[in-house]
């Protein structure tokens, strides 16, 4: 019957909450990982993927300037851009070059007649813009015969006050 009270652990009301506290810190943390890898196996982004920030990496600012392409280039831009991605595709997987041409286009010579076409096709549009597009087209009057036009109706209007 002789109890040491001096033996006993005590505990105060504020230890117990603060032990309570660091309990839910917990369990908040561990309930929140388990939802960021739920929907990073869903992510599509692949610079959100394996706790990315969701944008590019730095290293090449330079090279990720965009040229501005003309909407009517005949699809020019477009296939630079998927002779791009080919090239990229091609070192990424490390395979040839050719076979992944000849997967989406049937052939590199396919593939290289039809840039050659757009390339044609989107000079002759170039020339036509720097040509100046803007100037009045060949079928409307002469200089010369607007200005006798006008000789002409200013002296109708003389005419017609006296």
């Amino acid at each position: 019957m002789t109890l040491d009270f001096m033996s006993l652990k005590t505990t105060s009301a504020l230890s117990v909450k603060a032990e309570k506290q660091k309990e839910k810190l917990l369990e908040q943390q561990k309930a929140q990982e388990i939802e960021q890898a739920r929907l990073a196996e869903r992510e599509l982004n692949p610079y959100w993927k394996d706790g990315g920030t969701g944008l590019p990496p730095e290293e090449g600012e330079a090279a990720s300037v965009k040229k501005v392409t003309v909407v009517e280039d005949a699809g020019l831009s477009w296939l630079r851009k998927s002779y791009r991605r080919m090239k990229e595709q091609a070192e990424r997987e490390k395979r040839n070059f050719e076979e992944i041409v000849a997967e989406r286009y049937g052939s590199m010579e396919i593939f290289q007649s039809r840039l050659e076409e757009a390339e044609k096709v989107a000079s002759k549009k170039e020339n036509y813009y720097r040509q100046g597009r803007w100037r009045k087209s060949d079928y409307s009057e002469s200089g010369q015969e607007k200005k006798e036009q006008h000789v002409k109706k200013e002296t109708h209007d003389e005419d017609d006050r006296n």
